[in-house]
């Protein structure tokens, strides 16, 4: 695919100013407003996004409507096709999204490049799945008091129009999450990507424009969550919402949008759970990836790690070793460097101020804990407790604490006191005794001896509690994304 395909999107100028796609073309907001998407790296404008207008958004999903009832009329082989051609494109220009990804959001060229191939794979694996989604036919026979006289002819049928809200996080791979699924079961997508991670998003729905969507069935629209999020998420030509976020606004928008489905994948302030058994060089390791990997701005990253005093005193000492063989610090364009900045200068200041707080709460800094602009040292505390903010509420940086348990059981009771609930990781050398505590561990998600994750993306992925609503996954998304639709034949008797 030449790189032309992207031309129209943006004026080229330095930095460029990208349009939106109200379905029909790409074209500036009458607003006239920009808002600019700052590097994290270096402070330069990657480029600027459009501010849309109520009346564009209200113009757009009208489109949208309009363009689903003939999408799912379209053979769901030629939606398959489709969908596999978009995951070539996403491959050809790898190298392209990569890079500017990193520029986007900071990522580590490996943490990018990962996040497209993988977006690929799973647009791929989508359309693949989607051939398999199938109804069934019920006979009345089977309930008493009935007869054959009654047949129910049940057809799995698309919900409509899909609200698609993405993070700065990961900004391709959980929009593709939500897109594709939303396309291969026939309904049509209004998609609303992040600020930071806005251009890669632009990109993604010009590649799936050129794989064959038509016009109107996928809209993007671009603007601060204040003015366009709120706007679309009550407006009342939406017929479902998926979202990646906060959970504080995770729960506002479902106050919000009334009787709708809706499908949220919400914070987590992810628990490990070390047992006395553990290999602690394998868990030691595990949790240094899963705290520090994307300078722990993660849903699945590790928050806090729970254990008996002698566990933590025999493994602390190993976390802090591995973090320093493992980490370093820096722009993650330049040489070995794994652990970027935070995203912005609020969320590094939020940061620090939590670890202050926690230091003067009665937490023991170990490694780290201070501040270089955006950058956050990799950080552990021990001696902290559920109480204190550093632990109590997701904190989305690299920072881990350390919790001294007097027994299991205690252990127990204070995770599932958390008011998240999206995964628990239990390290031990015995897995029947990992598999019985997992079962009492109120997440959506139990990993064994692994750093929680998300993925195989065939799996179920969900969260409880303040960490989500719904299941995730290929083809639990796809179930989410449609609805029964029984014909009951009657028969004359």
């Amino acid at each position: 695919m030449p790189k032309d395909y992207f031309e129209k999107l943006s004026d080229h100028k330095s930095p460029p100013t990208y349009k939106f796609f109200n379905g029909e073309k790409w074209v500036n907001s009458v607003s006239d407003k920009t808002i600019d998407v700052i590097s994290p790296l270096d402070d330069h404008v990657v480029g600027k996004i459009q501010s849309v207008t109520h009346a564009e958004i209200d113009q757009a999903v009208s489109l949208a409507k309009v363009a689903q009832k003939e999408w799912m009329k379209v053979p769901m082989i030629k939606r398959t096709q489709i969908l596999h051609l978009a995951a070539d494109w996403i491959r050809e220009h790898e190298h392209y999204l990569t890079t500017l990804l990193i520029k986007e959001i900071g990522k580590t060229h490996t943490e990018a490049k990962d996040e497209i191939l993988r977006s690929a794979d799973m647009t791929d694996y989508f359309a693949h799945e989607g051939l398999h989604l199938t109804g069934e036919e019920l006979s009345g026979e089977a309930f008493p008091g009935y007869d054959q006289t009654k047949i129910a002819i049940v057809e799995r049928v698309p919900l409509g129009v899909v609200l698609a809200i993405a993070p700065f996080n990961y900004p391709v791979n959980l929009s593709v999450s939500k897109i594709a699924p939303a396309l291969i079961t026939g309904n049509a997508v209004v998609f609303k990507p992040p600020t930071q991670g806005a251009i890669c998003s632009l990109l993604l729905t010009e590649i799936f424009r050129i794989a064959g969507v038509p016009d109107g069935v996928i809209v993007t629209i671009t603007g601060s969550g204040n003015d366009v999020g709120d706007y679309l998420t009550t407006h009342p030509g939406i017929d479902m919402v998926t979202f990646t976020g906060s959970s504080q606004v995770g729960k506002s928008i479902a106050e919000k949008i009334g009787m709708i489905p809706i499908l949220f994948e919400c914070g987590g302030n992810n628990p490990a759970l070390v047992l006395p058994d553990a290999d602690f060089d394998n868990t030691a390791m595990e949790i240094v990836k899963g705290a520090f990997s994307y300078s722990g701005q993660r849903c699945t990253a590790v928050k806090y790690v729970l254990g008996l005093t002698p566990t933590i005193e025999k493994l602390l000492p190993l976390v802090v070793k591995k973090t320093k063989e493992m980490i370093k610090m820096g722009d993650p364009r330049v040489g070995e460097n794994n652990l970027g900045p935070v995203i912005s200068d609020g969320a590094a200041n939020e940061i620090e101020k939590r670890i202050i707080l926690a230091k003067a709460a009665g937490a023991k800094i170990v490694l780290g804990g201070k501040k270089d602009g955006r950058f956050i040292e990799p950080t552990i505390l021990d001696h902290v407790t559920l109480a204190m903010d550093i632990i109590h509420t997701e904190t989305f940086g690299p920072v881990v604490g350390f919790i001294r348990v007097k027994s299991i059981d205690d252990a127990i009771e204070l995770i599932n006191q958390s008011s998240y609930g999206l995964q628990a990781s239990i390290f031990t050398k015995d897995e029947g005794a990992g598999i019985k505590l997992g079962q009492l561990i109120d997440v959506g998600t139990v990993q064994i001896n692994s750093k929680p994750q998300r993925g195989p993306d065939n799996f179920p992925f969900l969260g409880i509690k303040g960490s989500g609503t719904g299941v995730q996954g290929i083809r639990y998304t796809l179930e989410a994304m449609t609805r029964f639709k029984p014909i009951v034949l009657n028969k004359p008797q």
